[in-house]
């Protein structure tokens, strides 16, 4: 990897190997930005939620991002960048659809700053597992377009106060489509609750995922489609079907927002990029990479050495950071690199990193 006025970054060069890599250093040194180039590279965007984030180094005018990746051969991806736009390159040409690159180079985050499956809306847990479904059945993603369009074309009719028999059609639409999204939901949901048993070791308790929604079907569907017309040309929206369902994540049979600590918290959402890693290698034959940023926050050093162990396991390549004064033991035999200004440097790990070595080796 090679970054060039990216954020705090003036000219860095990043080497990693396969397996496990660990990124430690200060507050504000950039640990989190080399991250977001590689998910730069595979999507054209930053994993951060801000809808304009400030990619470009402060007085420059532009940002890139070069890596070499080997995935059946040697993969070169670029990505070159000025304030509101980006452009990504794979060997030297030119990416118009970026879903091409994220689909053969998938790459997995669990950042503060990304998307929060564990305590965010309710709609940032539906997004993740229809993209995940749309992974894994490819041929779905045409069902959740029409579906989406349907229920858009259902609403702009009833806003018309529109009630002919064209209202009919789409609420059929609604219907054929979304019964299909149902059934995949149920199916991959299925699929990773048997993988997250295996995760046990990881997160002490089970952690379960279901969806709330009501008991579909075709006609009962049809009927309340027809039943609520004019109360959802009141509200201007359609308020029930798949794209309103709710997933929940279970832990101690309560929902994991209310029932888990920070730390179990943490613990559950890389369980849960774990059991993804696994439907990625089953249904598309590749395994990702995946990026933890400040993954240690709220562990203690118990759970901590749990995590090195089931990472360690993990045939990804998993790129993770944490700040100076973590412990790792010399056993594990993990790829440290610190960052400060001047770089990175591979660290011997014989010691923790405690502040006061920090401070004795900044003097």
């Amino acid at each position: 990897m090679k970054v060039s006025h990216l954020r705090c970054h003036d000219e860095l060069e990043w080497v990693v190997t396969a397996g496990l890599n660990l990124i430690i250093g200060g507050n504000g040194s950039g640990k989190t930005t080399l991250l977001e180039s590689i998910s730069l590279m595979a999507h054209g965007r930053s994993f951060r939620q801000s809808r304009s984030p400030l990619l470009v180094q402060h007085s420059q005018k532009r940002f890139m991002v070069h890596g070499q990746w080997h995935r059946f051969g040697p993969m070169h991806l670029s990505v070159a960048g000025r304030q509101g736009q980006t452009s990504v390159r794979l060997q030297g040409r030119e990416i118009q659809r970026r879903k091409d690159v994220s689909e053969s180079f998938p790459v997995l985050v669990d950042a503060p700053q990304g998307r929060k499956i564990i305590d965010g809306a309710p709609g940032e847990r539906r997004r993740w597992l229809d993209a995940l479904i749309m992974i894994c059945y490819q041929q779905m993603r045409t069902h959740y377009e029409r579906y989406l369009r349907a229920v858009m074309q259902r609403g702009r009719l009833l806003r018309r106060k529109n009630f002919s028999d064209e209202l009919d059609v789409w609420e059929q639409q609604i219907v054929h489509y979304g019964m299909p999204i149902v059934q995949a939901r149920a199916t991959i949901l299925e699929e990773l609750n048997a993988l997250l048993v295996h995760e046990k070791e990881l997160t002490e308790d089970e952690i379960s995922l279901s969806m709330q929604m009501p008991e579909y079907t075709k006609e009962a569907w049809l009927a309340r489609l027809k039943e609520k017309r004019m109360d959802d040309a009141k509200l201007g929206s359609l308020r029930f079907g798949p794209h309103v369902d709710v997933v929940n994540i279970s832990f101690h049979q309560r929902e994991i927002r209310s029932a888990g600590s920070r730390g179990q918290q943490k613990l559950a959402a890389i369980a849960i990029k774990m059991a993804e890693c696994a439907l990625w290698a089953t249904h598309r034959r590749l395994i990702p990479v995946v990026l933890l940023d400040d993954c240690l926050e709220s562990l203690d050093q118990q759970r901590q050495l749990r995590l090195f162990k089931r990472l360690q396991k993990s045939p990804a390549q998993i790129l993770m950071t944490a700040p100076d004064g973590v412990y790792v033991s010399p056993e594990l035999g993990i790829n440290i690199q610190r960052l400060t200004s001047q770089g990175l440097a591979t660290c011997v790990v014989d010691e923790p990193f405690t502040s006061k070595r920090v401070m004795e080796e900044a003097a």
